[in-house]
C-alpha cells in the first residue's frame, strides 16, 4: 500500500511554523526570477510552485515527478517571516508546512532506478591541479550553465556540481582524495548554441583539461511525485 505524505504532517512534527506568510500572484510583464533567505525572512520572486517545492525538498530536476498542469508556469512572489534564530534547516520544514497549508501539497516518495553518471579516471590518468597555499584551506566553488570552477575542492564536490551541467546523478568513483583547483568552460547540453563562443562539451572538458570521464550508469534515485495541489488564496 502506498503512503501519502501529506505536508500538513510535517507541519505537526515541527513546533515552529513561518509567523507570517504572504502570497501573491507574480506580474505576468517580469522577466526572471529570485530568491534570497536573511535572518528572519524567506523570499521568492516569480516563482513557480515547481521550484518551491525543489527548494523546500533540496531536490534536483530529475527528482520531481507529478503534479498539475500550472505546476512550471503560473508564477508568484512569497514574502515569509519567522524568527531570526531559526536554523536554516528548521526554515526548509516551515517552507513544507506552508505548501501544505497553502497549496494544499501532498506527495509520497518512490525509489527510480534511472540513469546516471560515475566520474572516474580517464585513460592517461588524471590531470587535475593540486590546490596550494591559501586554497586548501579556503574553499570557493562557482558555476553557471557554461562554466564551472573551483578552489581547494575536493572531487565528490566538483562532482556534485556536475549534476546541474549533465541534469543527472553524479557519483564520484575516481577514488581521488586531494583538494584540486579547476575552471571549466562548456556549451550547454540544452539549449540554442552560440556561434560567437564554440565550446566543447562537458564530456570533453573534464577529459581533455582534468583528465576524468563520465561513464553513463544507472542507479537508485528517490523522487518526489507530486499527487495533489492546489492554487493559493492570495494574501
Amino acid at each position: 500500500m502506498r503512503m501519502i505524505v501529506t505536508l500538513a504532517l510535517a507541519a505537526a512534527a515541527y513546533a515552529q511554523q513561518f509567523e507570517v506568510v504572504s502570497i501573491k500572484p507574480a506580474d505576468p510583464n517580469e522577466h526572471g526570477s529570485s530568491g534570497r533567505t536573511t535572518p528572519g525572512t524567506f523570499e521568492m520572486h516569480n516563482t513557480t510552485l515547481k521550484t518551491l517545492v525543489r527548494a523546500a525538498y533540496a531536490l534536483n530536476e530529475y527528482q520531481l515527478e507529478g503534479g498539475p498542469k500550472w505546476l512550471d508556469s503560473e508564477r508568484f512572489n512569497l514574502v515569509a517571516k519567522f524568527p531570526q534564530a531559526v536554523p536554516r534547516d528548521q526554515t526548509l520544514h516551515m517552507l513544507q508546512a506552508m505548501l501544505a497549508d497553502r497549496f494544499h501539497l501532498e506527495i509520497h516518495r518512490v525509489t527510480k532506478t534511472l540513469p546516471e553518471f560515475a566520474l572516474v579516471i580517464a585513460k592517461g590518468g588524471p590531470k587535475l591541479q593540486e590546490a596550494s597555499g591559501e586554497d586548501r584551506d579556503r574553499q570557493s566553488s562557482s558555476q553557471g550553465d557554461r562554466m564551472i570552477k573551483g578552489r581547494g575542492m575536493p572531487v565528490a564536490s566538483l562532482a556534485e556540481m556536475l549534476i546541474s551541467a549533465v541534469g543527472a546523478p553524479v557519483v564520484d568513483r575516481t577514488g581521488l582524495t586531494g583538494k584540486y583547483t579547476f575552471s571549466l568552460a562548456f556549451a550547454p547540453l540544452q539549449g540554442t548554441p552560440r556561434d560567437d563562443e564554440p565550446l566543447p562539451t562537458i564530456f570533453t572538458v573534464l577529459q581533455e583539461q582534468l583528465g576524468l570521464k563520465l561513464e553513463a550508469i544507472k542507479g537508485p534515485v528517490q523522487v518526489v511525485v507530486i499527487d495533489r495541489a492546489e492554487r493559493p488564496a492570495e494574501n
